[in-house]
């Protein structure tokens, strides 16, 4: 089944069963494996629904052990249309429009939203190269918007007081471009773009903007070598020992360097994660601030891909759990 649409999805996932097959095959891709020991010695018991015995650790599980569906009283059609919604919608969508969206409770929604914020975070190793860009952004609202009573004193510039910090890395896209017939008048010549180096971000929430706390990802993220781009904040410096270090410094009123480096491509991307935060959710937390960017670092790094391939590219991701009392931080009581 090819997915171009929510309508396909809804249609393709309207009954349980090839809700199971899909998420079987994807899981397994056609192996089934015990998730608790990993056995692939594994036989299908007789019932309704469908499950499965190891014949190593004698347990028994089905295709949601283990994934961000366990435990869920959720049906699964509604799980695979709220990931199919958190995975396209450029800007997000809030727990109570999803609530609205799907049937159920506001709470469950919000609950719904966070697995799956936890199943889209990046879990990439790759290093970033090329031509790099560094910056921070700070996640807060303004204090000449707030009410008087509500007011942070002495929270202006990069105050951590009312506002969080967060470290972003962007690998730039490169491409060159090639003149080939048009495939519908082969007398035309059309010019077409070849990307081969698509464009990545990373970001990571940071307790503050010191050179110790930046430089550690900077060297983890990048491979050395790169070209890095930044502006004048101090924390970067001692970047050239082992980058091509290039600094762009606004405090000069200075937007590309003397060879054209700019920061301009993850300043852009830092305006799309403002306005998610601002015009969809409104307030962010943070506690949960890091899964919020997660969802946008996945989105902004499926862009550019089809339908079926985000689809699938999310699925890939379903083997982690994120329980309810782990989301919110409280502990068992003894």
């Amino acid at each position: 089944m090819k997915f171009d649409s929510l309508i396909d999805v809804v249609q393709h996932f309207s009954d349980n069963k090839n809700c199971i097959d899909y998420l079987t095959q994807m899981r397994w891709k056609g192996t089934t494996t015990c998730p608790t020991c990993q056995c692939t010695k594994i036989y299908e018991l007789k019932g309704k629904f469908k499950r499965y015995k190891c014949t190593g650790c004698k347990k028994q599980f089905s295709a949601i052990k283990g994934t961000i569906f366990e435990n869920s009283q959720i049906p699964l059609q509604k799980w695979f249309m709220g990931i199919f919604i958190y995975s396209f919608h450029k800007k997000g969508i809030s727990s109570c429009q999803l609530a609205k969206d799907l049937g159920v409770t506001q709470k469950a929604a919000w609950y719904m939203a966070h697995r799956i914020r936890h199943m889209l975070s990046t879990k990439s190793m790759e290093l970033v190269e090329g031509i790099v860009e560094l910056d921070e952004t700070f996640v807060g609202g303004k204090n000449k918007n707030r009410p008087w009573n509500k007011k942070v004193k002495y929270s202006q510039g990069r105050s951590f007081k009312d506002k969080t910090p967060v470290m972003g890395i962007l690998q730039r896209e490169e491409a060159h471009y090639i003149q080939r017939p048009n495939k519908v008048e082969p007398h035309k010549t059309v010019t077409e773009k070849v990307v081969t180096k698509k464009s990545h971000i990373t970001c990571k929430v940071i307790g503050d903007t010191k050179a110790k706390s930046i430089q550690p990802i900077i060297f983890e993220k990048v491979k050395k070598g790169s070209t890095v781009v930044s502006d004048e904040w101090h924390a970067y410096k001692g970047l050239h020992t082992e980058f091509k270090h290039h600094v762009v410094d606004h405090g000069k009123g200075q937007y590309a360097d003397a060879e054209g480096f700019t920061t301009n491509t993850i300043e852009g991307a830092w305006s799309q994660l403002k306005r998610t935060i601002i015009g969809t959710y409104h307030q962010v937390s943070r506690k949960h601030l890091q899964r919020y960017c997660d969802e946008f670092t996945y989105r902004y790094n499926t862009r550019k891909i089809s339908v079926q391939e985000i689809l699938d590219s999310s699925m890939n991701n379903i083997n982690c759990r994120l329980t309810y009392k782990d989301l919110v931080g409280k502990k068992k009581s003894n």
